[in-house]
């Protein structure tokens, strides 16, 4: 094989450096231009080591700078990668006769994926002057560029404009418009879009039908087109239609559609095995993860979370299990998707050893995984745990997010630890400038409840801005029931009331309050009062499940 050849094969940093030592010994690098570009231009290559071999490169060519802009285009700081492709093309620009189109779509790429940076934004606007300058306006590629980089600043307008001006469009100019027409929500252009790609002669591409599949305008006409034209033969085509029929319950029409398509990869059967999961098929989803491996088709990680999600929500621990020793048997890494997946599907089936192992059996933890292992200790009585766990998760450096901190909170209300509960409140909006919600103030007002400090919760609902949610009166009012406090209890279902938000459970929950002071008379007139509501909005009953051996 050829040096070429070989840095298209490589698969890990350290098959750069073999490379890179057999091209020095070769005389290859950095004399060759087409190898030491190919070198540079390695997605493999880290962003220091490319900057180094440009410097060695003693009299670099357009390729080579062009080359190291596209690197630069990929990193993922925007301030540091903007500077020094700003060098590299000041750079190219001094010692090079002319550049071509190629050496400046890498820098308005590196704007359009951070269009909430001002900085990025002007950068952008600058390059597209400059552009103009050069003469470039009417070549295509820039034109699809420039269009896309628009449409990320989310300014439709001027990206329409550049579309209208273009001299010539190809299949990338109409998906660009189409697929952000349809992220901003405008679905009448974005079907007027696709409407004018046809009657101009551009035959409509899998990308511009995935984009109208996803936007749920006739989902059933797109496909019937896409039947027509052979576009459903396209894995990703195919993909998408399963998701719109699953999303319209519609379980048949998406199992046909995988059934058709005439070659099923990993994308079509991820995409199968979890609308299959969400939709409570565990069985089915388990029996299509076999059938892709009898296919050849290796499962990943992403095939086995969203089925470990559905056997934690329906407590299906042996689907779980079985899962998991497939997981050990491909051989797949435990990252966090997979460990995280894994300990919430052992806590919530009640087995929060087999959890805490896969916990700590992870090489690296994020903050998701922190917080399903404090959530899954707190819901299952550890709540002195779970908080220890909080204190190692701050000491290991890993910021917690809102969910961390309703994780904690809901610990401290299993635990009764209102001094604590109190403490993380005000930690998580003046250490780390979070803002609580609803469910938030929900369980400091539960845990206020379940202490007896009733009246300290009301004014807590009451000082909210919304003056609290129906979930948060109803919080109080059940632990008005356990305290027996009947005058606060009325003020809390007269609140309830007036928010027009009347569920039977109030009313249950009330009356439980009179009878355990023994004040039988007030029973009755709630019940007389309240009866022909309660008959006409009945309580749902509830419900448990077991798994049975078969």
């Amino acid at each position: 094989m050829t040096i070429t050849a070989l840095l298209r094969s490589a698969t890990r940093p350290v098959h750069l450096l073999q490379l890179h030592a057999a091209m020095i010994k070769a005389s290859l690098f950095p004399h060759h231009a087409l190898p030491t570009a190919r070198l540079l231009a390695s997605p493999l290559a880290p962003l220091p080591y490319a900057l180094s071999l440009f410097a060695a490169i003693p009299c670099p060519t357009l390729f080579h700078h062009t080359a190291l802009l596209r690197v630069l285009s990929a990193a993922p700081s925007f301030s540091s990668a903007a500077s020094a492709s700003l060098a590299v093309l000041a750079s190219a620009r001094a010692r090079l006769p002319a550049l071509d189109e190629f050496a400046f779509q890498p820098l308005v790429a590196l704007c359009a994926k951070n269009p909430r940076d001002d900085a990025a934004a002007s950068l952008g606007q600058q390059v597209h002057a400059l552009l103009l300058r050069y003469g470039f306006s009417g070549v295509v590629s820039l034109g699809n560029v420039l269009c896309h980089f628009y449409c990320c600043l989310g300014n439709m307008a001027v990206a329409r404009r550049m579309f209208d001006e273009m001299p010539e469009r190809d299949a990338v100019s109409w998906n660009t418009m189409i697929g952000s027409y349809v992220r901003t929500g405008d679905i009448c252009a974005a079907v007027e879009m696709f409407g004018a790609m046809r009657c101009s002669g551009v035959d409509a591409s899998a990308a511009a039908v995935v984009a109208l599949v996803g936007c749920g305008w006739r989902g059933e006409s797109v496909h019937g087109f896409g039947v027509k034209t052979g576009l459903c033969k396209d894995v990703k085509v195919a993909a998408a239609m399963e998701g719109m029929y699953f999303r319209k319950s519609d379980i048949g029409c998406a199992k046909k559609v995988f059934e058709e398509a005439t070659r099923r990869d990993l994308v079509l059967y991820n995409c199968m095995v979890d609308s299959c999961a969400k939709a409570g098929q565990i069985e089915e989803a388990m029996g299509l993860v076999h059938r892709m491996i009898q296919e050849g088709v290796r499962p990943n990680t992403g095939t086995l979370v969203g089925v470990l999600s559905a056997c934690g929500a329906s407590g299906a621990t042996e689907a779980g299990r079985r899962i998991h020793e497939l997981a050990l048997e491909l051989g797949l890494e435990l990252d966090t998707a997979l460990g995280t997946s894994l300990v919430d599907m052992y806590f919530k089936c009640g087995y929060p050893n087999e959890a805490t192992a896969i916990f700590y059996a992870m090489h690296d933890r994020d903050v998701m995984a922190w917080t399903a292992m404090i959530m899954g200790l707190g819901v299952n009585g550890q709540s002195e745990a779970a908080l220890s766990l909080f204190r190692a998760m701050e000491q290991d450096g890993v910021a917690p997010n809102e969910v961390t901190f309703l994780a904690v909170l809901n610990a401290c209300s299993h635990g009764g630890f209102v001094f604590e509960g109190k403490k993380h409140l005000e930690s998580m909006v003046w250490q780390y400038g979070l803002s609580p919600d609803t469910e938030h103030y929900g369980c400091i007002i539960d845990l206020l409840g379940k202490g007896g400090r009733l009246d300290e919760a009301y004014e807590l609902i009451k000082s909210l801005s919304s003056h609290g949610d129906a979930m948060a009166w109803r919080t109080l009012l059940a632990a008005c029931r356990v305290h027996g406090n009947i005058e606060l209890g009325r003020m809390v279902q007269a609140q309830l009331d007036a928010m027009d938000n009347y569920h039977p459970s109030d009313t249950i929950l009330l009356l439980n309050a009179y009878a355990s002071v023994g004040r039988w008379d007030e029973i009755a007139q709630v019940r007389d009062s309240e009866g022909q509501k309660m008959v006409m909005d009945k309580k749902e009953a509830g419900c448990s499940s077991i798994e049975v051996s078969s």
